[in-house]
């Protein structure tokens, strides 16, 4: 009986060992590379970082466009200090900005990526539900999951399919899509040929993916599949002024502590940008927001070196030209807006 069952066990030791090679040389054929798990876990662990000394590194905030805009590598080359990444792809980033404003150890400098159809949702109770969920991972976060953490991330940097939101069992289940009655709609589909993502948190757009034309638009039609590109009404009057004195609130309160904070509004392009500009005009928006929470902005249509800027899937920046971006956003935040750095650039960025 109990050779028996050895037998099982080694029996089901080598399948399910079998299965795991066989799936990761899959993905490595197919191109993909290692790639870290964006979840709350890392999230907490950047979020950790944030209180050195504000000239030693700037905290960015956002959805998924400044995580693959602003080039972290660029940004110490030429700032010679940290970027820490908090963004979180689809998600509004006024809650991590408030976390930031009340927590009285953090005194350092933030960027903010204004994504208006994001920022200015009516429904962004719901669109929040991620950075709740971080935020609340981070207060509570206990030695046991530090532990782990640790443990996932050296796993994670060797094997590829261990990046569960792309590769995970469920993505594999989801792949295997039924026909939805007339009327539904399903849930839009997962490219995992789409990005890879750094253990910094940094977006990068593959390799494949910038070569391969339908990819991208299958990327375009997710994103008007999933709401990213719509058309619904943004916060009016009362609503609007809410969020301004809330935003106003916080921004004062990490600038009584020495800290700084900046608006900024990354390149869009195609269809993106016609929508945006419908939905939410710049002078009732992106102004309005700056006027109302005395802060200075950089907006990519004010400089000819950033207007021009193509994002490929119309939201996103390749990675050369997210180098490009970062050069010129840290060269206007320290000629024209008074931030210091720890470099003074002696490279032009032109």
């Amino acid at each position: 009986m109990g050779g028996h069952l050895f037998k099982a066990l080694v029996a089901a030791v080598v399948v399910v060992l079998g299965f795991a090679l066989w799936y990761e040389w899959y993905w490595r054929s197919k191109g993909l590379t290692i790639s870290y798990n964006d979840d709350k876990v890392l999230w907490a662990r950047h979020r950790r970082q944030v209180y050195v000394p504000s000239d030693q590194a700037t905290i960015l905030l956002g959805s998924s466009r400044i995580k693959f805009d602003v080039d972290i590598a660029t940004w110490k080359e030429e700032a010679g200090e940290k970027a820490i990444q908090l963004s979180l792809p689809g998600t509004p980033p006024q809650l991590i900005l408030h976390h930031l404003a009340n927590d009285i150890n953090f005194k350092g400098k933030v960027i903010v990526d204004v994504m208006e159809l994001q920022f200015f949702a009516i429904d962004r109770d719901r669109r929040e539900k991620s950075a709740r969920e971080a935020i609340e991972y981070f207060d509570n976060e206990t030695p046991a999951q530090k532990t782990s953490a640790l443990i996932n991330h050296m796993l994670e940097s060797k094997i590829v399919f261990l990046e569960e939101g792309l590769l995970g069992l469920t993505r594999l289940l989801d792949d295997f899509q039924l026909p939805n009655r007339a009327g539904v709609n399903g849930a839009p589909e997962i490219i995992k040929e789409f990005r890879t993502l750094s253990f910094e948190r940094q977006g990068f757009l593959t390799p494949i993916f910038l070569s391969d034309t339908l990819l991208q638009q299958r990327q375009m039609e997710n994103r008007k599949k999933s709401g990213g590109l719509s058309t619904r009404p943004s916060l009016e009057g009362e609503s609007l002024e809410k969020l301004f004195n809330e935003l106003r609130t916080s921004i004062n309160k990490i600038r009584n502590r020495g800290g700084d904070v900046i608006f900024i509004r990354p390149p869009s392009s195609g269809e993106d940008w016609k929508i945006e500009n419908i939905v939410n005009p710049r002078p009732r928006y992106y102004n309005a927001l700056l006027t109302s929470t005395k802060t200075q902005g950089i907006h990519f249509l004010d400089y000819p070196e950033t207007a021009n800027l193509i994002c490929v899937d119309g939201s996103h920046l390749s990675p050369q030209d997210a180098a490009i971006y970062t050069r010129h956003l840290i060269k206007i935040l320290r000629k024209e807006k008074g931030w210091v750095f720890t470099r003074n650039s002696s490279n032009p960025v032109f």
